[in-house]
This record gives structure tokens, C-alpha cells and sequence, in this order.
């Protein structure tokens, strides 16, 4: 009997130190991707032709000390990306002898690698060493990763959030995390196993299902949990003063330079954002100008059915101010660094806002995008309800700046990363864990909105054209669609 309690003591144990006791966090129904995320570019695209540009850069470096990393970097896991971040971190973050430390961030990657497999299986897009019939470089083989689509990709998606949650933990080291986070996506293009547009999807969706957890109190408890236990063992002093509880994020992947397939997709997509001059959507363009409090209500305000004011909804405006104010501070400091002229400006086109000025502006990144995807983080986690409508809603903000013409498709990209990093630097925060409860409790006592729904995941497949573009209405020939199924039209 002894022994009995003694090996049940120790299940117990394991079972905590392993994650397993957030229960409640692995059964929240994630954000669908397919529902706030456009599908992977379509191989007539320019933006696909920046994917393969990728592909064959990433794929010089094979023989370098940057392609043996991408080797060690097939592994994956909790255990792996804790050891690799190890040095950064200050501690090895899946240790048994931190369960707290290594509960949260083992819940949080098997929470975020969930939704990975349904856009995967959605999609089932065609991996680029398949696509161009080369051999895959590291030890994984042809048949275990065409089990699946490429898009989202799974590694990016696990080497991100453990970047965000590590620098929830100690945001005094965020830059560095996110760097490594960051490199270890980029390893998969080096394989050959995911194009560029799989790994930047990926980081976009683990922000959105990392935003997700802090609707959940036993995770803002786990956090309260794993700082503690980080302060502890590390002798680590938490600052208390604002500068440096939040410091800015400094990490952003370099700007595009003008001379490479990057600037091309950049001016195609511009284009392209000129074409949705239309009538309603010019309008949402023009309005998402404005990333005041109440610029970013009126945007949502729909879906929320609430106005946002600083007399009706003191928690929730409180806390939009604060993320904005902190969006733009980051912004404006890493615009500081280096200049991009706004597309207008550069391309001598009239902008769809008629009389701004930009010129003595950088671009790079996106504000708007920034504060948009922020605020669909933050408002995400109030009404978890409407999670992929908000989502969707915060992906648009950004996207009416190619529209107007103010900022380069990749300068909403760069802002909407950024995003999600200020999302870890603010919750990093007790005191902003805290109004982020309140905000959520004085949403729900004037709300309507009760329940948690689950948003049903879409059933209709998308379908491809033999050479891997997505079908549309007038594609004609055979169409593979992403079931397996094969159509004549």
C-alpha cells in the first residue's frame, strides 16, 4: 500500500510538473485560422514568388554553420526550444525542478500547437521540396512531412510561443527570446520543408491562441506562478518603475531592401490594394486611419456590441489607451532606427487619404497594423465569443493601410509581429494581467454575450488547380481539391 501511494504521490507530481494541471486551459476552443487568416498565396501570385525566392536563398545556406543549426532545429518540442533558449533565458525552462515554470510553458505550447492541424489539413498545401522534387536536407524524411500541408508551419508556430511566453516570464531578455524564436522558424525554409508565407502565418497565429490563454484565470494564475518561481531561483528584482517593467521591444526582422523579390511583392500588392478602392471598403480605409480609443470602437464596436468610452467602460478603455499608447512608443522607437519611404511617396501615387504627408516618416512597421492587431489581441480576450470575427477584424486594420497606399504589405506584416510581442510585454505585467480580468468582467455585466460559443471550423475544402493554385470559380481542367477529391471542370 505503501508503494502504491508512494507511485501515485509521484503521478501526481509528473503530471503537474508536465502541464496537465491546467486543465481547464487545453479544452478553450482556439481561434480556426481559416476564418481570420487569407489562404497561402497562390503560385500566379507575386507573393509566391517571393516564397520561392526564399526557398532558394535559404537553401544556399545548407552548407553553412547557419544550415547545421537548422539540422538540430528538426527537433521540437518543449524540451528542445527550452534548451536552446536556455542560455538566454537564464534557466532551463522544462526542468522538473521548476514545475511552474515548466507547467506554463508546456500548456502553452500544446495549447497553441492545437490549432495548427486543422488550417493544415484545410489547406494541404504542397511542400517546396516536393514542389521542385528536391532532397530534404536534415534527418526528417519525404514521407513523415508529406503526412501533412505545409501551411501553417508547426515549428515556426511552437519556437514563437515559447518566445512569447519565456518573455512574459522575464521581458528584461524579450529581445533575444524573440530573436531565437524567430531563427528557429527560419530554419524550416533552410530544410526546404515550409515556404517564407507558412512561417510568417505560423507567428501570427500562435499570437492569436497565446492572446487566448489570458482569457483563461487558472492561466493568469499559472503566470503569477512561474514569475515568482523565476525571481526566486534566479535572484532576479522585478522592476517596479514603468520604463523598464515594459521596455520597448527592440527585435524586428530587417526591413526589405528595394533590389530584391521582397520590394516586387511589396508593389504588387500595393497595386493590388488600389484595386479595393471600392466605395464601402475605401471608407473602412479612410476610418482606419484613426488608432485613437475610439477609432479602434468604432471599428469593433459591431461585433462587440458595446461602445467603448472612458465613462461607460473605464476597464476596457483603460486598457485599450494603454496597449495603444504602447503600440505607438514601440513603433515610433523602431522607426527611429531606420527610414522607409511610404509607397505613395516613393511611387508617386495619389494616397487614398488625399492630404497626408509621410514623407519624413518611416513606414516600417506598420502603426496602424501595430495598434489594429494589438487591439484584436486585448479584445479577443473580453469576448472570446466572437475570437476569429475580432481577429479577422484586427488582420483588416492593418490591411487598410496597403489600401490608402501609406505602408507596404510588408510593413503590416512587420506591425502585426510587433503586435503580438507588445501583447507579451504588457501581460508580462501583473498589474495589466489584473486589468485585463476587470476589463472582461465589466465587459460581461453589460454584455449580452454570456456564453463561449465554438465558432464551427469551416467543412468546405479548398481546391487546387494541378500546378497548386487555388481554384477559383472560372478555373477549368482537373481540380485537386484539399480532401484528396479530384473534379473535371
Amino acid at each position: 500500500m505503501k508503494k502504491v501511494a508512494t507511485i501515485l504521490l509521484f503521478f501526481i507530481i509528473f503530471i503537474a510538473a508536465s502541464g496537465q494541471g491546467l486543465s481547464s486551459v487545453m479544452d478553450m476552443p482556439y481561434p480556426n485560422a481559416v476564418k481570420y487568416l487569407p489562404a497561402p498565396p497562390d503560385s500566379l501570385s507575386m507573393a509566391f514568388a517571393y516564397d520561392v525566392h526564399q526557398y532558394m536563398y535559404y537553401k544556399g545556406l545548407r552548407d553553412s554553420e547557419r544550415g547545421q543549426q537548422a539540422v538540430t532545429d528538426v527537433s521540437y518540442g518543449s524540451t528542445y526550444i527550452a534548451n536552446r533558449m536556455q542560455d538566454i533565458f537564464g534557466l532551463l525552462a522544462s526542468s522538473p525542478n521548476y514545475p511552474n515554470i515548466r507547467e506554463l510553458l508546456y500548456t502553452s505550447l500544446n495549447y497553441i500547437a492545437q490549432s495548427c492541424g486543422a488550417a493544415k489539413s484545410y489547406y494541404n498545401r504542397r511542400r517546396p521540396f516536393d514542389r521542385f522534387n528536391d532532397p530534404i536536407f536534415g534527418s526528417e524524411t519525404r514521407n513523415e512531412l508529406l503526412k501533412t500541408g505545409s501551411y501553417p508551419s508547426a515549428h515556426s508556430m511552437c519556437g514563437w510561443a515559447a518566445a512569447l511566453v519565456l518573455a512574459e516570464i522575464n521581458p528584461q531578455v524579450q529581445d533575444e527570446l524573440f530573436d531565437s524564436g524567430y531563427e528557429y522558424g527560419q530554419s524550416r525554409l533552410i530544410i526546404g520543408a515550409h515556404w517564407q508565407s507558412d512561417v510568417d502565418a505560423a507567428r501570427l497565429m500562435t499570437s492569436a491562441n497565446f492572446a487566448r490563454l489570458h482569457a483563461n484565470e487558472e492561466y493568469l494564475a499559472a503566470i503569477d506562478r512561474a514569475q515568482a518561481d523565476y525571481d526566486e531561483i534566479t535572484l532576479n528584482t522585478r522592476p517596479t518603475a514603468l520604463d523598464q517593467l515594459h521596455p520597448l521591444v527592440e527585435f524586428l526582422p530587417e526591413m526589405p531592401d528595394s533590389t530584391g523579390s521582397a520590394y516586387a511583392y511589396d508593389v504588387t500588392a500595393f497595386y493590388a490594394g488600389k484595386q479595393q478602392r471600392t466605395a464601402s471598403r475605401s471608407q473602412q480605409a479612410i476610418a482606419d486611419a484613426d488608432i485613437s480609443v475610439t477609432g479602434i470602437s468604432n471599428a469593433f464596436s459591431s461585433i462587440l456590441g458595446i461602445d467603448i468610452t472612458a465613462s461607460g467602460t473605464p476597464k476596457i478603455y483603460q486598457l485599450l489607451e494603454t496597449g495603444i499608447n504602447q503600440a505607438i512608443s514601440n513603433c515610433d522607437n523602431l522607426q527611429a532606427t531606420q527610414y522607409r519611404r511610404a509607397p505613395y511617396d516613393r511611387l508617386r501615387e495619389t494616397p487614398l487619404l488625399g492630404t497626408v504627408s509621410m514623407t519624413a516618416l518611416s513606414c516600417y512597421p506598420s502603426e496602424h497594423a501595430t495598434v489594429g492587431w494589438l487591439s484584436a489581441l486585448l479584445l479577443m480576450d473580453i469576448c472570446p465569443t466572437y475570437q476569429n470575427t475580432i481577429l479577422k477584424r484586427g488582420y483588416d486594420y492593418g490591411e487598410s493601410r496597403v489600401i490608402a497606399g501609406t505602408n507596404w504589405q510588408s510593413d503590416i506584416e512587420a506591425g502585426q509581429l510587433l503586435g503580438g510581442m507588445v501583447f507579451a510585454n504588457m501581460m508580462s505585467d501583473p498589474s495589466m494581467r489584473a486589468l485585463l480580468t476587470q476589463a472582461r468582467e465589466e465587459f460581461n455585466n453589460i454584455s449580452s454575450i454570456s456564453t463561449v460559443t465554438v465558432e464551427a471550423p469551416d467543412t468546405q475544402p479548398t481546391s487546387y488547380t494541378l500546378d497548386g493554385r487555388i481554384a477559383t470559380p472560372d478555373s477549368h481542367g482537373v481540380i485537386v481539391s484539399s480532401d484528396g477529391k479530384k473534379i473535371m471542370r
